[in-house]
């Protein structure tokens, strides 16, 4: 089989809100002219793109309804809720313009946009979406995804910036798929699953399903990208790219 080759655009935190923080439209089609012009296949921020989306149609629009005719893509920040009446049911569907996506309902259909996750295959890459917005409420003993009006989970939760158990079976299934099918992946998240600082609770559970995968082909999971530390930082473990 011929090597695949992908080519696309990341960016994360860039945490837009009109009137509080620095970044501006404009700041964001620098990004996507970039983009174009080095001709990607796709676009995707990793989280924190917006902090009122409610408050920002000019931005996701500019991102969505882009000038340069760009597929792009996005995932859930820990900020993303952050603002007054900014439900999952009015983000989620703000995150992608992308045609293709297989979400983590049962339908595989973004249904009612409370969950976030999923997928989309392109030139034999499999293109992973997560949510790293879940926290474990001990008085329900069940997950939770972060809430309306909220840039965390309730305080009296543990476990947070997980996947959860939902998450993490679907996560498991669309890897094994991927082996089976002979595609390569790549896992956005906000949080890190690199394990070095300040990484996801689930990071453990995360690289074993990546070994699961790999020992079932070798190289289906070759990098696993993500934001939320406004830093950059880069390692290599077990053949996979953090």
């Amino acid at each position: 089989m011929a090597d695949k080759k992908i080519k696309f655009s990341v960016f994360a935190d860039l945490h837009y809100k009109y009137m509080m923080y620095a970044p501006t439209v404009e700041d964001l089609d620098k990004i996507l002219k970039r983009a174009n012009e080095n001709n990607v296949d796709f676009v995707i921020h990793y989280g924190d793109f917006c902090n009122d989306y409610i408050g920002s149609p000019e931005l996701y629009n500019s991102y969505l309804n882009n000038k340069y005719g760009l597929e792009v893509h996005g995932i859930y920040g820990n900020h993303e809720l952050e603002s007054n009446n900014n439900s999952m049911s009015f983000v989620t569907p703000k995150l992608t313009n992308g045609k293709e996506n297989n979400w983590g309902t049962f339908e595989r259909k973004i249904g009612d946009g409370n969950i976030a996750y999923y997928y989309f295959d392109k030139n034999g890459f499999r293109i992973i979406c997560t949510d790293t917005n879940y926290s474990f409420n001990h008085d329900f003993s069940a997950w939770e995804h972060n809430r309306t009006c909220s840039y965390g989970p309730p305080a009296d939760n543990s476990l947070r910036e997980s996947l959860g158990e939902k998450q993490l079976k679907w996560l498991e299934a669309v890897l094994l798929d991927a082996a089976q099918k002979e595609l390569k992946c790549i896992v956005f998240s906000h949080a890190s699953f690199s394990g070095i600082w300040g990484s996801s609770p689930d990071t453990a559970k995360v690289k074993d399903l990546f070994a699961k995968a790999n020992n079932i082909r070798k190289g289906t999971v070759i990098m696993a990208i993500n934001g939320h530390y406004h830093t950059n930082h880069l390692t290599e473990n077990n053949g996979i790219v953090y």
